[in-house]
């Protein structure tokens, strides 16, 4: 019943308002047949749009492993750590090798005379300039009445000069404060110096241009490896030995190593194998039936399923180019049971990297048919934003849902004036019972 309607049913002793309640209940089957399709296009949506996130995150794995660079790890280590430590990326190799530090880089240091007070002693006026590697910059003093060597300080922090100012009390006599003047990068090529010849009225003290002020050298560090000599600007070095990044740290010498850190690479496989099983996790519920062949899923046999489903598995069984022992997944030990999903034999794929390192990393990562790659490119094209797979059904099931919206809509117009035809059918009948029961009354006066 709409709401503020009752009948009582008072003249024809009938339950109208039931009765009515009845009949719409009747009416309304459609609503109700539509209401329950719009909840299955519901629940197949949300299976979608599941399966595009676990489709992402399957792409995230596999973009871990499509190239030697990311896929591909190496352990590395040094003899002497205080000497020197090492790093390794993807594109290491394995090898050892003797390295020998006779000087470590570092950047160039100046400072001034001391003075009595950092703030209040007047160092001059005008301008000076700091040239670092043929760059010179121009640090401008005239805003201030008059420059101390804080005031100095911050002008030089300021300035675009790659430097760095600070002051530093050495607690000596009765002018401990100094300024002190560091490049920003060390090597030989970035030692910095001073022009004072625009500083008018120059205190003695600010000698920054004067060989006596110097307290380090920029210079390169020096090493050998394995004999051969070299000479970076930094103690970082990472173009020196293929993919391995040294950080020197002392004069003197040590050995350092990498090896194919096989742990890595199982660790980023399994990962993957987890992201496939999670999509399998979502589609394997809308394959099954009960012990009667009934099932309750709501895309039992669907097309775009069994299609996503079936070019996965197209995926999974390219064979990658090349020579090697190894290049499917079954040949590493990872392997499709009976419910779809991957499994990884532990043994097998550690006996196939000990075997050929870089076959099983061409095996996912082989540019033409390459796992990782072939798999990329059905995510891909599956996940599309314009026409992927999960996006067109996506959308044909929310046009469907507004259709099932409009027809709804329509439907309860039409339920509210059906209702209200049989409100005025009832309570006309009531009204015209009444009308007959008070004649009858009104007979039965007279015949007494």
């Amino acid at each position: 019943m709409a709401p503020g309607i009752s009948m009582g049913g008072m003249a024809s002793g009938l339950n109208t308002q039931a009765i009515i309640e009845a009949l719409m209940g009747v009416e309304r089957i459609p609503i109700l047949r539509l209401q329950s399709q719009k909840q299955r296009l519901n629940q197949q949506n949300d299976i979608f749009g599941k399966l595009g996130t676990k489709l992402d995150s399957l792409e995230t794995a596999l973009k871990k492993m499509d190239t030697n660079g990311e896929l591909a790890s190496y352990t590395a280590n040094s003899s002497d750590e205080t000497k020197m430590k090492v790093t390794a990326g993807g594109n290491a190799t394995s090898g050892t090798w003797a390295v020998n530090v006779t000087q470590l880089a570092q950047a160039s240091s100046r400072t001034t005379l001391g003075v009595a007070n950092s703030n209040a002693v007047n160092m001059g006026s005008g301008s000076f300039d700091i040239v670092v590697n043929g760059q010179t910059t121009t640090v401008d003093l005239s805003g201030n009445p008059q420059n101390t060597l804080e005031n100095i300080r911050d002008a030089i922090n300021n300035s675009s000069a790659p430097v760095s100012a600070t002051i530093i009390n050495d607690g000596t006599g009765a002018t401990p404060y100094r300024l002190v003047v560091t490049g920003d990068n060390s090597g030989s090529a970035n030692a910095v110096t001073f022009n004072l010849a625009n500083l008018t009225g120059g205190n003695a003290a600010f000698n920054l241009d004067q060989p006596a002020s110097v307290l380090q050298n920029a210079q390169n560090a020096n090493f050998t490896v394995n004999g051969l000599s070299l000479s970076r600007a930094t103690n970082a070095v990472s173009d020196a030995v293929t993919g391995l990044t040294l950080d020197l740290r002392a004069i003197g010498s040590a050995n350092i190593t990498s090896a194919p850190d096989n742990a890595d690479v199982k660790k980023k496989a399994k990962e993957f194998i987890d992201a496939y099983n999670a999509i399998v996790d979502v589609m394997s519920p809308q394959n099954t039936v009960d012990s009667g062949g009934q099932t309750k899923a709501v895309l039992f046999g669907d097309s775009g399923l069994r299609s996503i489903s079936s070019r996965l598995r197209t995926g999974l069984g390219t064979a990658a180019g090349g020579t090697s022992n190894y290049r499917t997944l079954a040949s590493v030990g990872i392997t499709t049971s009976a419910d779809g999903k991957l499994s990884l034999d532990d043994s097998d794929f550690d006996e196939a990297l000990s075997a050929d390192f870089a076959g099983v990393l061409n095996l996912f990562t082989d540019t033409s048919s390459g796992v990782a790659k072939s798999l990329q490119t059905i995510v891909d094209e599956l996940t599309g934003p314009v026409d992927g797979l999960i996006k067109t059904r996506k959308d044909g099931i929310a046009g469907r849902i507004k259709t099932i919206d409009s027809r709804i809509r329509d439907l309860e117009k039409r339920m509210t004036q059906i209702e209200e035809r049989m409100v005025a059918k009832y309570a006309a009948m009531e009204k015209m019972v009444s009308s007959f029961q008070t004649q009858g009354a009104t007979l039965q006066g007279f015949l007494r």
